[in-house]
């Protein structure tokens, strides 16, 4: 049986000769899944061995070249860390079959959820609504997952979109999961964020979803200048790589914890 590693390997010396590879060839050629495949894709770019293009990938852009003459947009979280695409890809596993409608916080950890988004399985038709700049670089190489970007005045310190209207938009529709990010929590069970601009988004997402999903990074921490919006009790699921001290709490309050 061919390893991980191995595989990814072999990805590469395939990538080599022609500089692209398609998804369902690989899938092909090692018998595996796509998923298996899109997923050694993600972990390859994160380490900078390639570029993911829509169906496929193609070698990354030597050092020293040309700069494109759009070229890409940076903004924190993309293209995510490891930690992050792992955490993303157990946070996708919260969505249940035939889910449809999305809602996706701006952050590192909903960042990376993007990035899996982008690559949905083939049963999957899933509409992404975001306040999040680096999610809409994220889902924009996805010829399969819708993305609605939220109106409003980016706020510069979370790269994300607030403002009324978008709150507005978000209150007008409704979605099968909220995947929110959050910044800590605490002893008393209370999440936080450190940009008070943030919490009417991160509320009005909650409200507005059938299923809520906290996530919560393994560098998150609390201190006094950060500000409570919710408590654990208002979320259905928290994805996180950060294990909590006192799992009995959620178990107790029937909220799903969730890790890599």
């Amino acid at each position: 049986m061919v390893t991980q590693p191995d595989r990814q390997h072999r990805i590469l010396s395939l990538l080599e000769p022609t500089g692209a590879v398609s998804v369902g060839d690989l899938a092909e050629h090692f018998e595996v899944t796509t998923e298996t495949i899109r997923r050694d894709l993600r972990i390859m770019e994160s380490h900078g061995l390639l570029q993911r293009v829509h169906g496929g990938a193609i070698t990354p852009e030597p050092m020293g070249a040309s700069p494109p003459a759009h070229p890409r947009v940076r903004v924190p979280g993309f293209p995510p860390t490891l930690p992050m695409l792992e955490l993303a890809e157990v946070a996708v596993t919260t969505i249940e079959p035939g889910a449809r409608s999305i809602f996706l916080d701006a952050g590192a950890g909903c960042t990376a959820i993007a990035t899996v988004l982008s690559d949905p399985p083939e049963d999957a038709r899933w509409t992404v609504v975001t306040n999040s700049p680096g999610a809409v670089i994220a889902l924009s190489q996805s010829g399969d997952t819708a993305t609605v970007v939220l109106c409003g005045r980016v706020h510069q310190k979370s790269q994300s979109v607030v403002g009324a209207n978008a709150v507005k938009m978000i209150s007008s529709l409704r979605a099968d999961i909220a995947f929110v990010e959050v910044d800590a929590l605490d002893s008393d069970a209370r999440f936080y964020t450190f940009h008070p601009e943030t919490i009417p988004i991160k509320k009005a997402m909650m409200n507005n979803a059938r299923c809520s999903v906290a996530v919560l990074r393994h560098d998150a921490q609390h201190n006094t200048g950060m500000h409570s919006f919710a408590s654990v009790t208002d979320f259905d699921v928290l994805v996180t790589n950060a294990q909590p001290s006192d799992t009995r709490f959620f178990s107790d309050h029937n909220i799903q914890v969730v890790t890599p």
